[in-house]
């Protein structure tokens, strides 16, 4: 099986057996009216564990859990069979899932970035370094250390991201995807923390989550252009995730209070002080 293939079949193994644990803490979760179990893209999930803290600070009848990553495919799935309350997601659904009855909503947008450790002395990158460096061209930092890509599987949005960055990044993905031992990332946090842990790493990631997780990962600037929600929002910065909210046809009045606190000013401003910008 080659390395992407097999990648594929793990995240889906992974991601299945989070969505049975899902459904199994939903049966189990007794006739509790007010509980609101929140599930998705990782990218994500920071942010709304922040709004949640916030949430239920001025709203003690209902209580918000925050699951591990589900992924934006397998939350949508998730939130239409009823194992969670809101899906969160950082695409767009395609018709298949709108088909299966789930509604979607865009909240927020946040920068996709390149990010490494604090640690290193890497602040700045270009589109050509990266080609280079994904197709094992350059293949350590300016200080001699060891360049290690941190890849995603090829399904994920994130890799789609940097897939289509210009035909070069497509390239050189294509060739980093067949190397015999490059770091793969289920997901999101998973990617983050072998970002910060494993030495002269790179690879992708979001604002929102660096910041939301207080992360120990600078976002480098790309092309010379500064990852910020604001220069993503003029277009400076060409890069972003955008981030929705996606919910069964029919949706509790918890799920209803909560979506209507992410959109009023204070959960704007717990959105806007976490890498992201409301379009």
């Amino acid at each position: 099986m080659k390395p992407a293939s097999k990648h594929r079949a793990v995240s889906w193994r992974w991601r299945t057996c989070a969505i049975a644990l899902v459904l199994l803490l939903g049966l189990s979760g007794g006739a509790a009216a007010e509980e609101l179990i929140i599930g998705g893209s990782g990218a994500a999930l920071g942010t709304m564990q922040l709004l949640a803290e916030e949430f239920m600070a001025t709203n003690s009848g209902i209580r918000v859990t925050t699951v591990p990553s589900l992924g934006s495919g397998g939350s949508i799935k998730a939130v239409v069979a009823g194992a969670i309350s809101l899906a969160v997601t950082s695409r767009a659904m395609n018709e298949s899932e709108r088909k299966l009855g789930a509604v979607e909503k865009e909240y927020a947008r946040t920068p996709f970035v390149f990010a490494v450790s604090t640690k290193s002395k890497v602040s700045a990158i270009t589109s050509a370094e990266l080609a280079d460096i994904y197709a094992g061209k350059r293949v350590a930092w300016d200080d001699g250390s060891p360049v290690r890509i941190v890849l995603r599987p090829a399904s994920d949005i994130d890799t789609e991201m940097v897939r289509n960055i210009s035909p070069e990044m497509r390239r050189a993905l294509a060739v980093a995807e067949a190397r015999p031992g490059v770091q793969f990332s289920v997901n999101d946090q998973d990617a983050a923390n072998d970002l910060e842990k494993i030495r002269g790493a790179i690879g992708p990631s979001s604002l929102a989550l660096i910041a939301s997780e207080r992360r120990a990962l600078r976002a480098l600037k790309l092309d010379g252009r500064e990852p910020t929600p604001m220069n993503a929002a003029s277009g400076a910065y060409p890069y972003y995730k955008r981030l929705f909210m996606v919910t069964g046809a029919r949706r509790s009045a918890a799920v209803e209070r909560f979506v209507d606190f992410a959109q009023s000013p204070a959960g704007r401003k717990i959105l806007i002080s976490n890498g992201q910008w409301i379009p």
